[in-house]
């Protein structure tokens, strides 16, 4: 009978090896995910009411018939109101508002924060004073992850005098830009733009500690490139 050649053993299995692979990839995880995951805005809401306050166990619902106050201590946004209702880490809906934020003071009738998208959206009777600036307008849309306000409808503006369709607010630079049919007035400088497709830039100055915007037909393409998305 011959002599069969000795079957070649399989080469060993090493266990260790796999297992320190995944001990390594779980502990990259763990270590990169503090530093990479982004808290969303209106992610840290606190309420406090005002006095009486029922909770609806079906829907989750919190309401606040006598009103109270709400804080954002990641966006800084706080808001005094004379009603509201919420659902944590879903939404906050309030009425005879008074907000502060980086966008300066909001005073409006009606107030909806998405918390997911991090979506603030006002109407009735809106106001908003910053420095050097008064707006009014029918709606807003509050961007407060890029920090962009977007106002809307018969959009009115005073010191300086102007009229547009929308304006776009960097709540962080105070960069201001009308959108569509303008009308701006500012000593003997008047400017408008009969057309749709019109922009004007208002640039903010500081004057020995004082705010004031003058206004450019030229805008500049970073302006242009940080409100592309809202154009």
């Amino acid at each position: 009978m011959p002599n069969l050649p000795a079957p070649t053993p399989h080469p060993k299995r090493q266990p260790h090896l796999t297992l320190a692979l995944v001990t390594y990839l779980l502990s990259t995880l763990a270590w990169l995910t503090p530093a990479t995951a982004q808290t969303p805005a209106f992610a840290s809401l606190s309420v406090e009411p005002a006095g009486r306050q029922t909770i609806d166990i079906i829907s989750g619902v919190t309401t606040l018939p006598d009103g109270g106050s709400v804080v954002d201590r990641d966006t800084g946004v706080s808001l005094e109101a004379e009603r509201i209702s919420y659902r944590d880490g879903h939404f906050i809906e309030a009425t005879g508002v008074v907000v502060e934020g980086s966008f300066g003071t909001l005073t409006a009738e009606y107030l909806h924060i998405d918390v997911p998208t991090g979506l603030l959206t006002a109407n009735g009777s809106l106001r908003l004073e910053r420095e050097g600036l008064s707006v009014v307008a029918d709606e807003l849309r509050y961007y407060a992850e890029a920090q962009v306000a977007v106002f809307d409808g018969a959009v009115r503006g005073t010191a300086p005098n102007f009229q547009t369709e929308r304006l776009l607010l960097d709540a962080d630079s105070g960069d201001v830009l009308l959108v569509g049919r303008y009308a701006y007035a500012d000593g003997l400088l008047t400017l408008a733009s009969p057309e749709s497709g019109g922009r004007l830039e208002l640039r903010l100055s500081l004057n020995e500690g004082t705010a004031s915007y003058d206004a450019a037909t030229e805008v500049r393409p970073e302006v242009l490139a940080r409100f592309a998305d809202y154009l």
